[in-house]
């Protein structure tokens, strides 16, 4: 399993600004069926965000056991299966009372754990086959028992108190306290190496398995999340340290006998694939990295030597695409790139394993992306996940002793293209001549003409794009009967160093007229009924929502953001009192400098255009969210509402950037969905506005100028 998507896992919670993300063949849109089958029944809201979902597999060192983990209600239940029959058998497993979502063979006795806890903190466990409980390697104090019943309480008035004080403690803190695998060793049978948080730092600690005693090997700065790569031969060699809110990056070369630590490299996060620690190197003293030297157009793979700060020549690269992330082999050998972009194409440096790839995708659902999780040393079993923008995933076994393709289990068994729809790209123009491409996902039984239309421009603005993984939000909303778009405008990432550059200081302007010529271009060719169109994003695609009500006040019928900026200046003060001169340096070249573009901001800045706006604009806000500046969305609601326009804001007092909890995610895709039917479905609503629809112990606090709050939440 490549270690960027562990990295991803661990970290996407707290580092970019992202909602949205897509692959395939490069083909132009084709219309879905006329009809929507007699049978079809559109999946519910909960059926989005229930059901289970497989979260990783891997084969164990002597390629003979498979083990899975799947998040099966507020459980994790860990499979093993053994391979070495023609036929898959399950072979034991374990429940666990919290959330695993990693696996790892620490040997073919013993697997390592990565979850959450009851305490939502992040740690490591092991497991020796066999027995009825996993040991946890390291613990923050006595009352860290993750076994321990939840307590019971005579009134539900207790259990709430309870509750909401706890997370008012977690809340507390910094950061919460967590673990996490470093690497586990693989030629030391007694110790691993794990990151630890506690106390708002971050240790390497070295953990014997047999006594659990630990080591203190290096120390992060304070107030950063930090990430280490060890060498193939378990010798740590980088520290990656990712700034408050995730905003910028900072390499340090560890101290080797008597040369002391050094900075390899230090930049915005959005500009990560410079130069990005990515995994181990079979080199002595080097790491494998994606970057993007001097004045390259596209990033690649290199061996980099951190003694000599030097890198190798391209081990992996695409004269089409960044490279976004790697695949090794169970003995940290590089096996393929995997090039980003809606292609998403494996580039392997063996010609065999080039062929096993074209293989896989033969057998594979057609249009989905494939993921390599793990790979056995003999090279005998493959674990795939495959997902697309309709289909939420299978978990598969690639066999090359039996020639066969093992499907474990799927995701969902609702959520398919049966229920979703289908998922074909578009390219178009911008009005100055440059291609763009747009991701359309059109609903079960859609027509070829006159569909309403729901555009989603993606977050970040920069080092983000639209790929072919499962979104959630655009699933749940072409499911409801539209034509979603979700388009890769100039500033996107994958494509290059020359698109990425063109969205610079773009905010309202290029990437702005991107979004707007899709739109124009669905109308022009008929495929969508102009009076029916809405926007909807989140973070910066909340900020080209609302710029789209306010700067073409014209072409939709509403907008709606989630956690969006509304003014450049109020985001760039937020920016400048919690982030680094380096990060404020990064946002002041990429969006603007208020010191000296006050009226160009202005300008584009949906707050300050607020007179302009003609329709109803719904915004979602998380007042914990630690990316973009909560005043926002209050300031743009009290300025609709002093101008007489129509909005609706729901502020999630426990909710972050983006919504995770289940009462989150509920929540905002019930809000979207009302909101959309009343804006450009095929008929009004008249039950009133989904407050609290999912859990009724949640106190969202709602404005609507339309006098739509509910007296008393619905259940």
């Amino acid at each position: 399993m490549s270690s960027g998507l562990v990295r991803w896992l661990v970290v996407a919670s707290v580092a970019a600004l992202v909602l949205g993300s897509g692959s395939g063949p490069a083909v132009q849109a084709q219309a879905a069926p006329d009809v929507v089958p007699t049978s079809y029944e559109r999946p519910r809201l909960d059926e989005f965000w229930g059901g289970s979902f497989f979260t990783d597999a891997v084969v164990s060192p002597n390629g003979r056991v498979l083990a899975t983990v799947k998040f099966v209600g507020a459980e994790s239940a860990i499979e093993l299966y053994d391979m070495q029959e023609a036929r898959t058998k399950r072979a034991g497993g374990l429940d666990m009372p919290f959330h695993v979502y990693a696996l790892e063979w620490k040997d073919q006795n013993r697997l390592l754990l990565t979850g959450w806890d009851r305490e939502s903190r992040l740690g490591v466990w092991v497991w020796t086959i066999g027995e009825a409980r996993a040991k946890k390697l390291f613990r923050f104090d006595g009352q860290d028992d993750d076994y321990a019943p939840d307590p019971k309480f005579d009134t539900e008035e207790e259990e709430i108190s309870f509750y909401m004080k706890r997370d008012d403690a977690r809340r507390a803190k910094p950061r919460p306290d967590r673990t996490w695998i470093v690497s586990r060793l693989q030629a030391d049978p007694d110790r691993v190496l794990i990151g630890t948080r506690l106390d708002n730092v971050d240790r390497l600690v070295s953990v014997n398995l047999t006594s659990l005693e630990t080591k203190v090997l290096d120390e992060a700065a304070p107030d950063q999340w930090t990430e280490w790569f060890i060498s193939a031969s378990g010798v740590p060699l980088i520290r990656r340290e990712q700034a408050r809110r995730g905003s910028s990056v900072r390499l340090v070369r560890l101290a080797q006998g008597t040369a002391p630590a050094t900075t390899l490299a230090e930049f915005p996060f959005e500009e990560h694939s410079s130069f990005d620690v990515i995994g181990p190197s079979e080199k002595p003293d080097h790491v494998t990295v994606r970057a993007r030297r001097g004045n390259d157009e596209f990033a690649a793979i290199y061996d980099y030597d951190v003694v000599a700060k030097t890198f190798s020549e391209p081990r992996i690269a695409s004269t089409k695409y960044d490279m976004d992330d790697v695949i090794f082999d169970t003995n940290n050998g590089l096996v393929a790139g995997i090039e980003a972009g809606r292609g998403s194409q494996f580039v392997a440096l063996d010609p065999k394993d080039r062929a096993r790839f074209e293989e896989i995708q033969k057998r594979a659902p057609a249009g989905t992306v494939l993921k390599i999780k793990s790979i056995s040393p003999d090279d005998g079993l493959w674990t795939v996940e495959t997902e697309s923008p309709t289909d939420p995933g299978s978990l598969w076994v690639h066999d090359a002793r039996f020639n066969r393709m093992l499907k474990i289990g799927q995701t969902d068994r609702v959520l398919n293209e049966t229920s979703i729809g289908t998922a074909t790209w578009l390219d178009y123009q911008a009005r100055d001549g440059q291609a763009l491409e747009a991701l359309l996902l059109a609903p079960v039984g859609a027509q070829e003409t006159m569909m309403p239309l729901i555009v989603m421009p993606h977050g970040g603005p920069h080092g983000v794009s639209t790929d072919n993984d499962w979104d959630r939000l655009a699933a749940f909303l072409t499911s409801r009967g539209y034509l979603v778009a979700q388009p890769n405008f100039r500033g996107s990432g994958s494509k290059g160093r020359s698109f990425a550059l063109a969205g610079y200081r773009q905010w309202g302007g290029r990437m702005q007229d991107d979004v707007t010529d899709l739109v124009g271009h669905l109308v022009k060719t008929g495929r969508v009924d102009p009076k029916r169109v809405a926007i909807v994003g989140g973070s910066y695609g909340g900020y080209a929502a609302l710029a789209g009500a306010a700067l073409t006040p014209s072409l939709y019928q509403c907008a709606a953001s989630i956690n969006g900026v509304a003014d450049l200046t109020t985001q760039m003060d937020w920016v400048n009192r919690f982030d680094s001169p380096l990060v404020s340096a990064f946002w002041k070249r990429t969006m603007g400098d208020p010191a000296v573009d006050r009226a160009a901001m202005d300008r584009v800045s949906p707050l300050k255009q607020v007179n302009a706006i003609k329709v109803p604009v719904l915004l979602l806000a998380g007042e914990l969210d630690d990316i973009v500046d909560p005043k926002n969305s209050q300031l743009m609601y009290d300025a609709l509402s002093a101008n007489g326009k129509t909005a609706r804001l729901v502020r999630f007092p426990r909710m972050k950037h983006a919504p995770e909890r289940y009462v989150e995610s509920a929540n905002v895709f019930g809000e979207i969905d009302y909101f959309m039917q009343n804006c450009i479905g095929s008929e009004k609503l008249n039950s009133g506005p989904p407050a609290n629809r999912a859990n009724k112990r949640e106190a969202l606090v709602i404005s609507d100028t339309s006098g739509a709050v509910p007296a008393k939440q619905p259940k």
